[in-house]
């Protein structure tokens, strides 16, 4: 029985209390500006691993929060929460996008 039917769900997330300072420009990659060629550039630097901060890491416990009483006020809370856990994965040419049942 591992096997997942890809649906649409809807869980009611409009009384869900997330901070203001949460909104698409806190996504957003931050991008670093490249130097202008100098010596540096001959040697291989090594990429600095991304590390979330203290405040990126709260601000993800008060959104799971909101968004785990959401899905337990839904009338079908037991079926999303076995849907949410359930195994998922695609195979070469399965587009998840077109996939609706």
């Amino acid at each position: 029985k591992n096997y997942v039917i890809a649906t649409k769900p809807r869980v009611d997330l409009r009384k869900a209390k997330i901070p203001k300072h949460i909104n698409d420009g806190y996504f957003r990659r931050a991008c670093k500006k490249k130097n202008t060629r100098t010596e540096k550039d001959i040697f291989a630097e090594k990429e600095e691993k991304y590390v979330p901060s203290e405040q990126r890491k709260a601000d993800q416990k008060t959104v799971d929060e909101e968004v785990l009483k959401a899905i337990k006020a839904h009338p079908e809370a037991k079926v999303i929460r076995r849907y949410l856990k359930s195994m998922f994965s695609l195979r070469t040419n399965q587009y998840p996008h077109r996939m609706q049942f």
